[in-house]
């Protein structure tokens, strides 16, 4: 079994992980989808994100796009992410499970969590 959460805006793959409306996991068997669980996003609150996304047990995360310190956070806590996808959620997880889903293009610089936190002083 694999639990793959992607960011979405009404269904869709949204532009940018921290800002999207929730996330849709899938839990997944081989190429089969077995189940959709809706989790509403908390917030962006940066650099928290990565760790909610760890703790609803996601094995990977599926995205528009998101910031460098978001992606290192991931990296940090062993979750593999795609950047760059577009569209449907489910035909992103579906591409995704046949081998069709592959991360593209760039990590955008929005954030980073030394500015919030020293905005916050």
């Amino acid at each position: 079994m694999k639990r793959i959460a992607v960011a979405v805006d009404k269904d869709v793959v949204s532009a940018h992980f921290g800002l999207c409306e929730k996330f849709l996991v899938y839990e997944t068997d081989g190429d089969k989808i077995h189940k959709i669980e809706k989790v509403k996003n908390p917030g962006h609150k940066p650099c928290t994100l990565p760790k909610f996304i760890k703790e609803i047990g996601a094995d990977l995360l599926i995205t528009g796009n998101m910031g460098k310190t978001a992606a290192s956070n991931c990296v940090l806590l062993h979750i593999p992410y795609i950047i760059g996808a577009e569209g449907e959620a489910r035909a992103a997880v579906s591409n995704y499970l046949c081998g069709n889903l592959e991360s593209q293009g760039e990590l955008c610089d929005a954030w980073t969590c030394e500015f919030f936190d020293q905005s916050n002083h």
